[in-house]
């Protein structure tokens, strides 16, 4: 009996690549990864499925995240979030976010929005992932935003985000601390 060997898709290899690009901006905080697949759908992609959900008021993202056969749902019950974070009004919608429970921690959103990576406020970043600190610049970021994360995030509650610009990406742990120069 001979057996068929499995080889991976086009799909599978693109998903691969853009998850390993998201581990790396997580394990190496601060430091910009390269994306292979610039695309918010790439990032969808690779981590959704059926037992996820996500919250994207851009209608038309919106459709082709769905296909992951992840749940469209309201902001307050998202796992993953696909929004801009630019305007003082999508700001003020993140009160709502899953920021976990101590028994649960990992109940809690995941935000992806694209940003201006290496322009724009100064950040100062510290904790795991980081040796000693690292001062970045990130624009097309509503500066309340910083506030608002620092104030609802108590390790190991809170949200990772992800900011991509073009194909580029950082991302920042709820580890980590974010301070405005």
């Amino acid at each position: 009996m001979s057996e068929a060997k499995l080889m991976p898709t086009a799909d599978d290899l693109r998903s691969n690549a853009t998850f390993e690009a998201l581990m790396w901006a997580l394990a190496r905080t601060g430091i910009v990864q390269a994306l292979p697949y610039p695309d918010f759908l790439a990032l969808a992609e690779s981590l959704l499925d059926r037992e996820c959900s996500f919250f994207c008021p851009d209608a038309t993202l919106a459709t082709a995240i769905a296909r992951t056969g992840a749940d469209a749902v309201s902001l307050p019950q998202a796992e993953y979030v696909f929004m801009p974070l630019g305007d003082a009004r999508s700001i003020s919608m993140l009160d709502a976010l899953l920021c976990g429970n101590l028994l649960y921690p990992d109940a809690s959103a995941t935000i992806f929005s694209s940003a201006v990576i290496g322009s724009g406020t100064r950040l100062r970043l510290s904790g795991p992932g980081v040796n000693g600190s690292l001062d970045i610049a990130i624009g097309g970021v509503d500066p309340a935003f910083w506030a608002l994360r620092a104030a609802a995030i108590r390790y190991p509650l809170g949200w990772d985000v992800f900011l991509m610009d073009g194909d580029r990406l950082v991302g920042l742990p709820r580890s980590t601390i974010v301070e405005v120069l």
